[in-house]
């Protein structure tokens, strides 16, 4: 068995680190600043083209912050503080938002006292229908920086903005408030809290102050209650907490309801900060800081403008060293690797935020799915970790990855995700540890890192194959006769293509997936050509596995269509006594893609090219490719509806943008890579690029759009709208795989 060969080396090679930065004399002459998103009133206002454009801060814990341009929440998952209490799972809303507003009273005209009067920041949607308070009207610009989100706000020559901050790896937000303009005398400025302090799948629907207990230091607040503690501090001596509990009830969701989902909620306020403003006119900018902590019993200010430069330079480090993977780019290329450098940033977190290896890079590195709602998942992070990872040189943070979800595997199989909750790790993959595998091997090659493949990942990989030549869970095995691996039955999803709701399999694929042999075949030649130098016995052993399974991947080909079957189902006979036959399934899915696109393929040239014609003219989009082809019986030609409509749709028709990753790859090794099939790739990327870099006036007019990200999927075809992204606004593998194949063909 290949785990038992205990592999060793008499002496290890040298970690190449000159590849672990971009050249510096490149370097300094590449300098690409992230180009903020900004979006004018007009777009932003209630009713407007981009008000409903969704917006992400991340803390590198798995914490988030999330809301709409127009500053109204759509969602349960829509909130200012949103901190993993267990990173990266274990996520509370604290802070859903605050309500805001600026009070003057004017001078007394005689006899008479002076008219108050306020004016609203904030606004909500409410059950009725009902807008309020008025703030979003009085909006003049949204602007999603690389590391803030800010809204600016006009009273008569009045100018208010409102600037959202997360501090990297530590569970603490602030939000600064900056006032200038014509202010009048005897004005203030209040800001209330709005509470939910739950787990962020959740909804508060009870008004329950029982559920808060509410403290004060000074101007200070602090609440706790089951499972979060909370602290909202003002940085300015001069503001004051004034105690005051309020519910504030039936807050709507309109995204909710549109998933079919509870859309209500009541919020809890103990009461409002206050800072008095100066009287003042033309430049002078007046500040007010509130800072959030959770967790922290006896948490310290702190300094807000230095760590967000610190942020600003990071980032830019990373575009920098995205960029200098490339030989040719030109304007639109250099603003596109800035913006997606910052959105692959937005997925990478820690598992443990005070586990560091003997470097000070965190040893529990790991890869968050998608955001709002996924945590950090075997598969995602092992198809993204090239994208998000290498083509940034983190080398360090790819090992530390790729070592957590070794060291987590279990009967050769590692981690498929990992409970909200307990962070209790879950198995049921047969594709995670493939592409677990692939991604070592990559790792090694674009590192040079043999040392910390070999300590860390190469017998990890070797237990992978051993487990599933032997068997493992889940009828995880191959199949001695042809090579194949089999996996699952008609009760499981073990394959990407894995929804399932109230006991329905919407994908039932098991038996022999098409992608799985494709990338047990890649793995195993990848694998040989990792060893061969240091372990030619077991480089041997591998290649004649892979000889075996290419030979048995010849089942695949269908020769009417002229592409792949996507998976062989099993016919009659009894599988124990191997007298088994086995069935194509006539599906046109874009799994067969992966016998194609990786390193090492099956196929023959002639047979490529037909794979790649096959999904060009049936699945290809302009935003992705179609995971099922139209006229097909399951084909659902729009994600949306209730939960259960949108996962029967999710892999029976609905795009899916990292899809164009494989597809462009295989589309350029089959035209050799030539200067024609580069420019033709890029020109596949453009409308993807287009809606990440989209600003008021390019935007698709009615389709809400996250803002410099990367959805997780898209409608199949246009219906009563146009084609629009849903699911997960932010999505590892889609921002990954856009960036990766950007640099491969640029």
């Amino acid at each position: 068995m290949l785990a038992q060969i205990v592999v060793t080396t008499a002496r290890p090679t040298a970690f190449n680190r000159s590849k672990m930065t971009a050249n510096p004399s490149t370097a300094a002459a590449l300098t690409p600043a992230f180009p903020d998103a900004t979006l004018p009133g007009a777009a932003i206002v209630p009713g407007g083209a981009r008000s409903r454009d969704e917006w992400f801060l991340t803390n590198g814990l798995g914490g988030f912050a999330s809301g709409t341009a127009g500053g109204v929440p759509e969602r349960r998952y829509h909130g200012w503080f949103i901190p993993a209490m267990s990173p990266p799972v274990g996520r509370m809303t604290a802070v859903q938002a605050c309500a805001e507003w600026i009070v003057v009273r004017e001078a007394a005209k005689g006899s008479q006292p002076g008219k108050v009067v306020r004016h609203d920041l904030s606004s909500f949607r409410y059950a009725t229908g009902m807008l309020s308070p008025s703030g979003a009207n009085s909006l003049v610009s949204f602007r999603k920086s690389a590391t803030s989100a800010a809204w600016t706000y006009d009273f008569a020559g009045m100018r208010v903005t409102r600037e959202l901050f997360l501090t990297r790896h530590r569970n603490a937000a602030s939000v600064r408030y900056s006032v200038s303009g014509e202010v009048p005398a005897n004005a203030i400025l209040e800001v209330r809290p709005l509470l939910a302090m739950r787990d962020f799948h959740d909804l508060v629907t009870q008004q329950a102050t029982q559920r808060y207990e509410a403290s004060t230091s000074g101007a200070s607040l602090r609440v706790v209650t089951k499972g979060l503690s909370l602290t909202i501090m003002p940085v300015q001596r001069e503001a004051n907490f004034a105690r005051d509990d309020e519910w504030w009830a039936n807050f709507f969701y309109v995204r909710e309801q549109e998933r079919g989902q509870d859309a209500t909620e009541n919020l809890f306020s103990p009461g409002v900060f206050i800072l008095p403003l100066r009287q003042s006119s033309g430049t002078a900018t007046q500040l007010f800081e509130l800072q959030m902590f959770a967790g922290e019993p006896s948490p310290a200010i702190f300094e807000t403008t230095a760590l967000q430069r610190a942020e600003e330079k990071r980032l830019q480090d990373l575009a920098i060293a995205a960029e200098s993977r490339v030989k040719h780019a030109d304007a639109k290329t250099r603003q596109a690797i800035a913006v997606l450098a910052a959105a692959t940033d937005q997925f990478v977190v820690r598992r443990a935020a005070n586990a560091m290896d003997s470097t000070g890079v965190p040893a529990l590195t790991s890869i968050i799915a998608g955001y709002p709602w996924f945590s950090d998942w075997g598969r995602d992070t092992c198809i993204s970790l090239p994208g998000l990872l290498l083509s940034t040189g983190r080398f360090a943070e790819a090992l530390a990855s790729l070592r957590a979800f070794a060291n987590l595997r279990r009967r050769g199989l590692i981690p498929n995700c990992f409970d909200n909750g307990s962070g209790t790790p879950e198995y049921n993959t047969v594709d995670a540890s493939l592409w677990f595998i692939v991604a070592c091997c990559r790792y090694l090659e674009a590192s040079g890192d043999r040392d910390g493949f070999n300590t860390h990942l190469r017998q990890a990989c070797l237990d992978i194959v051993d487990a599933y030549r032997t068997g493992t869970d889940f009828g995880i095995r191959m199949d001695e006769r042809d090579g194949l691996i089999i996996a699952g039955n008609a009760t499981t999803q073990l394959t990407w293509m894995d929804a399932k709701r109230d006991g329905v399999v919407f994908t039932p694929r098991f038996g022999k997936p098409v992608e799985i042999a494709a990338l047990w075949y890649a793995g195993l030649m990848m694998l040989e050509t990792a060893m061969e130098k240091e372990n030619p016995k077991t480089a041997r052993e591998l290649a004649q596995l892979a000889s075996k399974t290419a030979k048995g991947f010849e089942q695949f080909w269908d020769a009417k269509r002229s592409c792949l079957f996507d998976c062989l189902i099993a016919g009659a006979g009894n599988a124990k006594e191997s007298n088994m036959s086995w069935i194509g399934s006539v599906e046109m899915r874009p799994n067969q893609l992966f016998a194609v696109c990786l390193p090492h393929s099956p196929l023959s040239r002639e047979q490529q090219r037909g794979v790649v014609s096959a999904c060009e003219r049936d699945l290809l989009t302009p935003f992705g490719l179609r995971t099922l082809a139209q006229g097909s019986l399951k084909y659902r030609p729009r994600f949306e509806g209730p939960l259960f409509d949108r996962d029967a749709a999710y892999h029976n028709g609905t795009v899916w943008p990292w899809l164009l990753g494989p597809f462009c790859e295989a589309y350029a090794r089959v035209n050799d890579f030539s200067e024609e099939a580069k420019q033709r790739v890029r020109a596949m990327l453009m409308p993807l690029i287009d809606e990440t870099l989209a600003d008021a006036k390019s935007a698709r007019p009615g389709v809400v759009l996250p803002v410099r990200q990367v959805a997780e999927v898209y409608d199949a075809d246009d219906g009563a709208t146009q084609r629009r992204p849903d699911g997960c606004m932010a999505q590892a593998w889609s921002a990954a795989e856009l960036l990766r194949v950007l640099q491969m063909v640029s």
